[in-house]
C-alpha cells in the first residue's frame, strides 16, 4: 500500500503544499495539500506532474567523466580528487579568479546548497559567481540595497487587504509570482474585486491572469516613462504624505525633480497608454483605501529594470501606501535575513570586475560570463542547477563556444542538460523529494508572503546510491582542496567527517542537513524540525503583518536609518539614459519588439524533458493580426525573427492577446543537441536568446541584468518552408 508524504514544491515560489503516494520508494501520485496552511489545496500541474521528472530514465545517478563524446561512470572519490586537483592547479597558475561558478533558480530554493557554495569559494578565494539572477530578478535586490539598506529587505502587497492593485510584466496565473509567495493567485486578485476594489494588468500581452481583469497594453521596454509619469503626476497633485516622508524618508525633492518632466502626454507618445488612462489609474490608485503596485520579469528584464523598480517603490512610499496595510509590507522572518545579508561579503554590493559591473547579491552578470571565459579571465566554472547555453543571452552560439573551450567545466544537476554536454564531469545531486528542507529565503527569513507561515518537510524519497546532496558534494571539495567552512576549523573539521561518514553505516547518526534546519529553527524560537514535523505537518501560520512595523524602526538598515528616495547612482543614470531611451523609442516607433512568454507546463531544463508536461513539438512567436498581414503569415507558418545579434525560424501562431508592435516567444527552448534529455531533443524549439546580446553593451549597469525583454526585432515570412508540421 503506498504511503502518503507531506512536502512542498520547490519549482516556483508558490512553494505549494503537496500530498506524495509513495510505494517500494517510487512515486504513484501527487496532489496537492488541501490542509496546507497557506496554499489549501492549489498547486500547478508543474508540481502534479514532477514524478515525470524525478523518475526519469535520463536522470544522471552516479559521476559521470566525459573522454572526448564518450561518457563513462566513475566514482565519487575519483570525480572530486580531479576537480579539486584541477582548480589547485588553475588556481596556482591563473589566480583564484579563474575559479568561477554559476547557479540557476533552483539553487536558491535549495536551504544549505547556499550556505556551503559560498563558503567554498570564500575559501578558495574567488568571488567569480555568476547566477540566472541577473537574467530575472537582480534589479530588485540593487534597489532594496541602496533604498532601504539591505538586498534582502524585500517589499511585497499586502493582497488580501488592498483595494488597488496594479501589475506590470508578470502572470502569476502561469509562472507563480516574482519574489513574493502568493497561490490561487487569481482567486485572490478576484477577492480584490469583490470587496470593492480594482485590479490593472499593465503588459504588452494580455496574459492568462488578466482575462477576468481590467488590462492595458503597454509598449514593451517603456515602463519607465510610464511610472516616472505615474510618480509625477501624484507629485503634482500633492498626493504626498509629507509627514511621514519628512520623517522616515530622505531626499524627495531629488525624487521630485528627477519625475518632473515625465507628463502622461509625454510617456503617452511612446508607451501607448493615453494621458487620460494614467490619469484614471494614478486616481483610483490615490483614492484607494489601501493601493499596492507590482512588477515582475517582464519589466525586469528591460534597459531600466533599476530605474523602473526605483520609481514603483517610490511611488508606494512618497503616497503612504508603503507599511500601511493594503499596501506594500515589509515582513518579519523568523531569522532577519536581511541584517545578515547587509553584512555578508559575498552578499552586499561589489565592485570586483574589471569593467565595473556590479556585484549584485553574490551575483556578477551572466551576460558577461561568454566574454570572461573567452578573455581568458575564467578558466573553470562549476554549474550548479543550471543550463546557462539556453537560460542566458547567446548571440550566434557564443556562450556555448565559451563554454566548451573552459579547462575544467562540472556540472551539478539532475540532467545531462545541453550545459553539461559541454562539461568535462557531471555531479549527480538530489531532487528535492530527497532532502529535508523549508521555504526559506523569502517565506521563512525574509517573509515576503501575504500570509505569514513556516513550513519544514523531510525528504519524500530515498535519493539513488550514487546521488549526493550539494552540502556534501561543497564539503568533501572543501575537504580535499583545505579549504575552512563557516570560519571555523572546528565546525569545519566536523562538517567535513560528517561528509565522509554520510554514506557510511555510522552516517545515519549524523544528519547534517537536519541538525543545520533545526539549528535555525531553534535559534529563531521555533520547533525543531523534529516537532515541526510532528507538531505541524502541514505548516505553522504566524501573525499577520498589519503593516507600521518598518518605517522610522532599526529595520531600515541605511546608514542614517532613512529610506533613501533618490539614490545617487540611480538619480544620475535616470538623468544620463532616459531622454536618450526616450529619443530612440520615438526613433523605432515602427519597428517589432521582442518579450518573453512563460508557459504553465514548463519552468526549466528539467520540465522541458518530461513527456507528461510538454507536448508541443516547439515553441511559437506570437505576433497580433495587423503585423501577420504586415508580412505575410498565416498561423503555422514559419516566420525568421532577426536582431542585431542573431536570427532564429519559428512557427508563428496570431492573436489578439499580443499587443500590435511586439513578438512574444517564450525562453530556454532549442534542445536539438541535447541527447541527454531525450523526451526534449524531440520537442526541440527554438531559443531567442539567441536574439539577445551580450557583453557590457547589453547590461543594465546598475544591477547587472542582461537585456532580454523589448528587443528590437525585424519579422518576416520565412523562405526556408512553407509551413510547420
Amino acid at each position: 500500500m503506498p504511503e502518503t508524504r507531506l512536502t512542498f514544491c520547490s519549482l516556483c515560489e508558490s512553494f505549494c503544499g503537496l500530498e506524495v503516494d509513495v510505494e517500494a520508494n517510487r512515486i504513484s501520485a501527487i496532489r496537492p495539500d488541501d490542509n496546507h496552511v497557506v496554499s489549501r489545496g492549489y498547486a500547478c500541474v508543474k508540481g502534479t506532474r514532477f514524478a515525470s521528472v524525478q523518475h526519469s530514465p535520463d536522470r544522471v545517478t552516479e559521476p559521470m567523466k566525459r573522454s572526448g563524446s564518450d561518457w563513462q561512470p566513475i566514482s565519487w572519490e575519483q570525480a572530486l580528487t580531479e576537480i579539486s586537483e584541477k582548480i589547485r592547479q588553475l588556481s596556482a597558475d591563473h589566480g583564484a579568479q579563474s575559479v568561477g561558478h554559476f547557479v540557476g533558480a533552483p539553487g536558491g530554493a535549495n536551504l544549505l546548497a547556499p550556505m556551503f557554495r559560498g563558503d567554498l569559494f570564500k575559501g578558495i578565494g574567488s568571488n567569480r559567481m555568476y547566477g540566472t539572477g541577473t537574467c530575472d530578478t537582480m534589479n530588485k535586490f540593487r534597489v532594496n540595497g541602496d533604498m532601504y539598506g539591505s538586498p534582502m529587505r524585500l517589499a511585497y502587497p499586502d493582497v488580501d487587504h488592498t483595494r488597488f492593485m496594479m501589475i506590470l510584466g508578470a502572470n502569476p496565473m502561469v509562472s507563480g509570482n516574482t519574489l513574493y509567495h502568493l497561490p490561487h493567485a487569481i482567486q485572490r486578485f478576484q477577492g480584490i474585486v469583490q470587496r470593492g476594489g480594482r485590479v490593472v494588468f499593465i503588459n504588452p500581452r494580455r496574459v492568462e491572469s488578466a482575462r477576468n481583469a481590467e488590462h492595458h497594453f503597454i509598449r514593451p521596454d517603456t515602463d519607465v516613462f510610464f511610472l516616472a509619469a505615474f510618480c509625477n503626476e501624484l507629485i503634482q497633485r500633492d498626493t504626498v504624505d509629507h509627514e511621514r516622508v519628512a520623517a522616515t524618508m530622505k531626499n524627495f525633492a531629488q525624487l521630485q525633480a528627477s519625475v518632473a518632466p515625465w507628463t502622461a502626454e509625454r510617456q503617452a507618445a511612446v508607451t501607448g497608454i493615453a494621458a487620460d488612462t494614467l490619469r484614471d489609474l494614478v486616481s483610483a490608485y490615490a483614492a484607494a483605501d489601501g493601493a499596492a503596485l507590482n512588477m515582475a520579469t517582464g519589466v525586469n528584464q528591460g534597459r531600466s529594470g533599476t530605474l523602473c523598480y526605483w520609481l514603483l517603490e517610490s511611488i508606494s512610499l512618497i503616497s503612504g501606501n508603503f507599511d500601511r496595510k493594503g499596501g506594500s509590507l515589509i515582513g518579519e522572518g523568523i531569522l532577519d535575513f536581511a541584517m545578515l545579508a547587509k553584512d555578508d561579503p559575498q552578499m552586499r554590493l561589489g565592485f570586483h570586475r574589471e569593467d565595473g559591473l556590479p556585484t549584485v547579491s553574490g551575483q556578477q552578470p551572466a551576460g558577461m560570463v561568454a566574454e570572461d571565459i573567452l578573455s581568458g579571465r575564467v578558466k573553470a566554472m562549476i554549474v550548479e542547477a543550471s543550463n546557462p547555453v539556453l537560460a542566458c543571452p547567446s548571440p550566434d552560439g557564443r556562450l556555448e563556444e565559451a563554454m566548451a573551450s573552459l579547462e575544467l567545466l562540472v556540472s551539478i544537476d539532475w540532467f545531462r542538460n545541453e550545459t553539461g554536454n559541454l562539461a568535462h564531469y557531471i555531479l549527480p545531486a538530489t531532487t528535492w523529494m530527497e532532502r529535508s528542507g523549508m521555504p526559506y529565503a523569502l517565506q521563512s527569513f525574509s517573509a515576503t508572503t501575504p500570509t505569514p507561515y513556516l513550513y519544514a518537510a523531510g525528504p519524500v524519497l530515498e535519493p539513488p546510491p550514487g546521488v549526493r546532496h550539494e552540502w556534501w558534494i561543497y564539503t568533501r571539495l572543501a575537504d580535499k582542496l583545505g579549504v575552512t567552512l563557516m570560519g571555523n576549523r572546528f565546525i569545519s573539521g566536523f562538517l567535513k567527517l560528517a561528509a565522509r561518514l554520510a554514506h557510511t553505516p555510522l552516517g545515519r547518526w549524523v544528519r547534517v542537513p537536519e541538525m543545520l534546519i533545526s539549528g535555525m529553527l531553534k535559534q529563531a524560537g521555533q520547533p525543531s524540525l523534529k516537532k515541526m514535523l510532528q507538531q505541524h505537518p502541514h505548516g505553522l501560520r504566524l501573525p499577520d503583518n498589519d503593516g507600521d512595523n518598518f518605517l522610522g524602526t532599526e529595520r531600515v538598515l541605511t546608514a542614517d536609518g532613512l529610506v533613501d528616495l533618490a539614490p545617487t547612482d540611480f538619480v544620475e543614470a535616470f538623468s544620463a539614459s532616459v531622454e536618450a531611451l526616450y529619443a530612440q523609442e520615438l526613433h523605432n516607433a515602427d519597428r517589432m519588439k521582442l518579450i518573453g512568454k512563460r508557459e504553465i507546463r514548463r519552468m526549466n531544463t528539467s520540465s522541458a524533458n518530461s513527456a507528461q508536461l510538454v507536448k508541443e513539438k516547439t515553441n511559437y512567436a506570437y505576433i497580433h493580426p495587423e503585423d501577420a498581414q504586415r508580412c505575410g503569415v498565416v498561423e503555422n507558418d514559419l516566420m525568421d525573427v532577426s536582431s542585431e545579434h542573431g536570427r532564429i525560424t519559428i512557427p508563428v501562431r496570431i492573436t489578439d492577446e499580443m499587443m500590435p508592435g511586439t513578438v512574444a516567444i517564450p525562453q530556454c527552448w532549442g534542445h536539438d543537441k541535447a541527447d541527454g534529455l531525450r523526451h526534449a531533443q524531440q520537442h526541440p524549439g527554438v531559443n531567442s536568446n539567441r536574439l539577445a546580446g551580450d557583453g557590457v553593451e547589453n547590461i543594465e549597469a546598475l544591477s547587472g541584468m542582461s537585456h532580454l525583454s523589448g528587443i528590437l526585432v525585424d519579422i518576416c515570412k520565412s523562405t526556408t518552408i512553407a509551413a510547420a508540421s
